[in-house]
């Protein structure tokens, strides 16, 4: 950058780390007059944009997050075992930021119909509203001490998702 010719101010930086990445962005310009908090209001939306989408790729690119979706996709549909008819990946539904957009969500279509379920931080979500389970989630976990919806249930871990999808699916 020639300094000389140039009266650059540096408008933006940013330094991000995370395992698998490292990004570091600045934007430098020259527009003739000082900026405005407007000016400086667009310029932090636009950086913004430029890291997500930079980290997204980099998530994409990484090897370790192939192995990573593909673990969590074989354990969600084991929890079916054979029940499974048919099975299709949806987008996350708890989080579409760029850490989350390669760990699908599914909707798993069983004999009692369709069940959508994914991670949700630390916990599955298991929805059952559109399938022919008319049962509520009180009824049929009165003694979980989780969030329950009408039909829906978060299970701490695999094995809990497990012993809900059975239950489920014995009703």
């Amino acid at each position: 950058m020639d300094t000389q010719t140039s009266n650059l101010t540096r408008a933006y930086r940013i330094q991000s780390f995370g395992n698998t990445y490292k990004l570091e962005l600045e934007i430098y310009i020259d527009a003739g007059r000082d900026l405005t908090d407007t000016d400086n209001s667009n310029i932090r939306e636009v950086a913004k944009t430029i890291e997500k989408n930079i980290l997204q790729e980099s998530i994409r690119l990484n090897p370790q997050s192939a192995v990573e979706a593909a673990k969590e996709k074989k354990d969600i549909l084991g929890l079916f075992e054979e029940r499974i008819i048919f099975s299709e990946e949806i987008p996350n539904g708890y989080c579409n930021e760029y850490c989350c957009k390669h760990l699908p969500w599914f909707v798993v279509t069983t004999n009692k119909g369709r069940i959508k379920i994914g991670w949700r931080k630390s916990v599955i979500n298991i929805d059952w509203s559109d399938s022919i389970i008319k049962e509520k989630a009180e009824t049929i976990f009165p003694n979980e001490n989780v969030t329950k919806g009408d039909y829906i249930i978060h299970a701490w871990g695999l094995e809990k998702a497990k012993e809900y999808i059975n239950s489920l699916l014995s009703l």
